[in-house]
C-alpha cells in the first residue's frame, strides 16, 4: 500500500512538469560585437515573450564561412552589404523576406533602399540597417605640427607618398581588408572605384607598394587603442568607431579629427537578413520589424553611436550625435558617397581573386 501511494505521488509530481502550456519561443541572432545593447534585447523579450539567443562576430569572413558551410541555426544575421551579401544572395544563403510581416520597412530611408539595389536588386533578401563611411582619423595636434596650415581633407594624407612619408615615423595604419582599402586607393588615383578593371588593380598595386614602407600595420580591432596610446597618429577608419575614439580622446586630452575625404568615400551598410532554413523564421520577422521601429533605432544609436537607416529615428536621438557632421553628413556629402559595387559572375570572381592576391603581396612586403 505504501509503495502504491509513493508511486501515485511520483506520477502526480511528474505530471506537474509536463502540464500542457505555452512553450518558450526563441530567435537566434548573430550580430557585430557591441552592436545590440542588452536594453534592446530585454525590451524585445518583454514585449513579445520571445527569448533572444545572441551570438557575435567581429569579421565578415567568419560569419560568411558559417553561412556557406552548413545550416548555421541563425534566424537573423547582420552582414555587410557589399561585397558579402551580394555573394551570399548569389549562393542562395538567404530566404526571401515576407514583407507583409515587416510593416516597419516603411521607415527605411529611400536613399539606402536605392543603394541596396546595387546588392539586392529586388530588395527581396536584405534590409539595410546600420550605415557609415570609411574615412581617415588622425591626431589633429600631431599632424598640425607637421603640416601647419595645409588642408588635411584628402586621401593624400595616406596615399600621397610625399605626405605620408613625413608622418610615418609617428605611426600610420590601414584597415586590414582589401574591400576597405582599394576603393580609397582608386580615389587617390582619380579612378572610379565602381569600374573594376585589371588596369585599375595594376595602378592600385603600384600606389600601395610605394606607400607600403610608411604603413606601420594593417588592423581594425586595435586601431582605436593604438591611436589613444599614441602608437598611431593617423589611420583609415570607420565613422562609428572614429566617433567613439574621438570621445575617448577628449577624456585624456587628445584631439582627434575624422574626415570624409573630399575625393569621396565608401558608404558601408550592414543589413538584417534571414538565412534559408532559419528555425524560427516567424520570430525572425518579428525581430526585424522591432529593430526598424524609430524609437528602437534611436535607442541603438544613442547607446552604440551607430547610425541607422531609419531617418524618422532622429527625433529621438541625442543632439550631441546629430550635430556630428560626419555621422550625419550634409545632403551634398551624402551624394558623394558610394556603396562599393559587388563583383558578380566569373569576371567578378576573377577580379576579387586578383585583388586579394595583390593585397596579400602588399601586406607581406618587407623593406
Amino acid at each position: 500500500m505504501k509503495k502504491t501511494i509513493i508511486f501515485l505521488s511520483l506520477v502526480v509530481i511528474s505530471c506537474l512538469f509536463f502540464i500542457p502550456g505555452k512553450q518558450t519561443e526563441y530567435v537566434n541572432v548573430c550580430n557585430w560585437y557591441g552592436m545590440l545593447p542588452k536594453s534592446i534585447i530585454n525590451q524585445f523579450e518583454q514585449e513579445t515573450g520571445i527569448k533572444v539567443r545572441y551570438d557575435i562576430f567581429d569579421n565578415n569572413e567568419v560569419l560568411e564561412a558559417k553561412l556557406l558551410a552548413t545550416n548555421s541555426g541563425y534566424d537573423v544575421v547582420f552582414p555587410s552589404a557589399s561585397p558579402y551579401v551580394a555573394h551570399q544572395i548569389e549562393a542562395g544563403v538567404y530566404a526571401p523576406l515576407k514583407k507583409n510581416s515587416i510593416p516597419n520597412l516603411m521607415h527605411v530611408g529611400s536613399f539606402f533602399l536605392d543603394q541596396m539595389k546595387k546588392v539586392d536588386p529586388t530588395l527581396q533578401y536584405a534590409v539595410p540597417y546600420v550605415w557609415g563611411t570609411t574615412g581617415i582619423l588622425y591626431n589633429k595636434d600631431a599632424l598640425s605640427c607637421v603640416f601647419e596650415d595645409k588642408d588635411l581633407n584628402s586621401v593624400g594624407l595616406i596615399f600621397d607618398v610625399d605626405l605620408v612619408s613625413k608622418i610615418s615615423h609617428l605611426g600610420v595604419s590601414l584597415l586590414e581588408e582589401s574591400v576597405d582599402v582599394f576603393p580609397m586607393v582608386m580615389r587617390s588615383l582619380d579612378l572610379d572605384p565602381s569600374l573594376k578593371t585589371q588596369n585599375g588593380l595594376t595602378q592600385a598595386k603600384e600606389k600601395l607598394l610605394k606607400i607600403r614602407p610608411h604603413i606601420k600595420r594593417f588592423a581594425a580591432d586595435r586601431t582605436s587603442g593604438d591611436l589613444l596610446s599614441g602608437d598611431l597618429v593617423l589611420s583609415q577608419f570607420w565613422s562609428g568607431d572614429a566617433y567613439r575614439t574621438i570621445l575617448a580622446g577628449k577624456k585624456i586630452g587628445k584631439n582627434f579629427n575624422y574626415i570624409i575625404p573630399q575625393e569621396g568615400a565608401t558608404l558601408w551598410i550592414d543589413v538584417m537578413a534571414i538565412p534559408v532554413g532559419a528555425p524560427n523564421a516567424k520570430n525572425a520577422h518579428k525581430f526585424v520589424n522591432f529593430m526598424l521601429r524609430p524609437d528602437i533605432a534611436a535607442k541603438l544609436s544613442n547607446e552604440t553611436y551607430a547610425v541607422t537607416t531609419i531617418t524618422e529615428s532622429r527625433k529621438f536621438i541625442d543632439t550631441s550625435l546629430l550635430t556630428s557632421t560626419f555621422l550625419y553628413p550634409t545632403p551634398q556629402v551624402m551624394e558623394s558617397l558610394q556603396l562599393d559595387l559587388p563583383s558578380i559572375g566569373d569576371e567578378g570572381r576573377a577580379y576579387d581573386k586578383e585583388r586579394l592576391r595583390i593585397w596579400a603581396k602588399v601586406k607581406q612586403a618587407r623593406f
